[in-house]
């Protein structure tokens, strides 16, 4: 009996001391397959850029939830013209980047620009 406390004390013990290493943290090992060459999805082919940005740096109109299902991202709405070549999206307000400044119309516009450049 007085073996099974004292391994059931070590146990709590250890398990207290791990979850107190794991919660002091503060950063993030991740292992990805490939590396990306740099951050910006406009300016190369690699399918790991888009793997480490999209959603932790940057953030589309639309996601797409686990079912499959476009969901609102930047975009609160959005309606398709009934030819389908025209999508006008209704933007959230009161989105930021992250040094303060206020996300627009203007935004959109240039990151869809500088995708489809010929340099892009």
């Amino acid at each position: 009996m007085k073996l099974w406390k004292t391994t059931l004390a070590a146990a709590v013990l250890s398990l207290a001391a791990a979850t107190s290493a794991f919660a002091a943290r503060t950063d993030l090992t991740l292992g990805i397959v490939l590396e990306p060459p740099h951050l910006d999805p406009t300016a190369g082919a690699a399918a790991a850029i888009g793997e480490v940005t999209y959603a932790n740096v940057f953030e589309g109109l639309t996601r797409i939830d686990d079912k499959g299902q476009v969901q609102p991202g930047l975009a609160e709405s959005w309606a398709v013209s009934d030819d389908g070549k025209v999508y006008t999206f209704k933007l959230h307000a009161g989105v930021k980047f992250h040094d303060g400044s206020a996300f627009s119309a203007d935004d959109v516009k240039f990151s869809l620009d500088r995708a489809h450049a010929k340099d892009s």
